[in-house]
């Protein structure tokens, strides 16, 4: 599980995102930094390379992720029991594909200008009917692209599940332009975009607070890790619960493959800022991470008193477009 929040055409920002990886805290994941999804543990990353996010070392993939130029994307699964598998598969695909293959798609744009609307509005298209066209190779999952013209920002949103669950077998993209409706704050988690979750409704209300008018560039970081930390009363108990809280603190829930229980909770947030002068930048702070058998948490709320300090387990990373 994810939650993801973010806004575009802000009057000083064409892109905020703010963003928490739920997962089990064991599996193996590689910390954000460039890299060009190059095979993991043959290429050490490096800062020529045009993609910036951390990587999913089971699957190959990203479930957040931005180039050099601006494109971005991220994705959520969608919460239900095993979906079956199609005839002639004998696995679902990884869904950290779909994100990887989009930034690979676009880490070929150039820095320094921006394309037109036209042109970017065709491959966040072009590339959302490639993904609807098999819907069904993947478990449940919603997934948005993203990319900088020279009239704003472009989303593109598509999901292979309806709100109660059935697979979409093809599905048309929601292609969100700049200027076209209020550039209000939207969120997304486990449920499909256009039947958001408490936690998602009461995020997006409190970023859209937050941003009448923006803080100063350090504190709105700041502020958003905020809000990326905050957490339902009672905390969750039980999966039924993740719905209400954005931050998800440690549960000791079944592990996919069966057999032994396993930590899950909040394991990173990442908050991701494009001005429109072109300066980007992306910060990404471990949230909760095992230590001794025992889910601990690292970065957290003020007052939580058992965290290290927001400077412990980040990383930044800041470039112009």
């Amino acid at each position: 599980m994810c939650v993801i929040f973010w806004t575009v055409d802000d009057a000083a920002y064409d892109l905020i995102i703010a963003s928490n990886r739920d997962e089990f805290l064991s599996r193996p994941t590689l910390p954000a930094d460039w890299h060009g999804f190059e095979p993991l543990h043959t290429s050490p990353s490096s800062t020529q390379h045009d993609i910036l996010s951390a990587r999913d070392a089971t699957g190959g993939g990203t479930w957040l992720g931005i180039t050099r130029s601006g494109a971005f994307a991220t994705l959520t699964n969608f919460t239900e029991v095993s979906a079956p598998l199609p005839a002639g598969m004998e696995a679902f695909e990884s869904r950290g594909r779909l994100v990887r293959d989009w930034l690979v798609s676009q880490s070929h744009v150039e820095r320094g200008g921006r394309r037109g609307l036209d042109e970017v509005q065709r491959d966040i298209r072009a590339y959302c009917e490639t993904v609807g066209a098999k819907l069904d190779r993947f478990p449940g999952f919603n997934l948005l692209v993203g990319a900088l013209s020279t009239h704003g920002t472009v989303v593109g949103y598509i999901t292979n599940r309806t709100p109660d669950g059935t697979l979409t077998r093809h599905r048309s993209a929601d292609i969100f332009l700049p200027r076209s409706s209020p550039a209000l704050p939207s969120g997304l988690s486990n449920s499909v975009l256009s039947q958001p979750w408490p936690k998602v409704a009461a995020g997006t209300h409190t970023l859209h607070a937050l941003l009448r008018p923006a803080p100063a560039h350090d504190q709105l970081v700041e502020h958003l890790f905020d809000l990326l930390w905050s957490s339902s009363d009672p905390q969750p108990a039980q999966r039924a619960d993740l719905r209400n809280s954005v931050l998800i603190s440690p549960l000791e829930l079944p592990a996919p493959a069966g057999g032994a229980r396993d930590w899950y909770a909040t394991r990173t947030s990442t908050v991701i800022l494009v001005r429109k002068d072109g300066s980007a930048k992306l910060v990404e702070r471990d949230t909760f991470k095992v230590v001794g058998g025992e889910a601990v948490l690292v970065n957290g709320p003020e007052g939580s008193g058992a965290c290290a300090g927001r400077a412990a387990g980040q990383r930044v990373f800041e470039w112009h477009i």
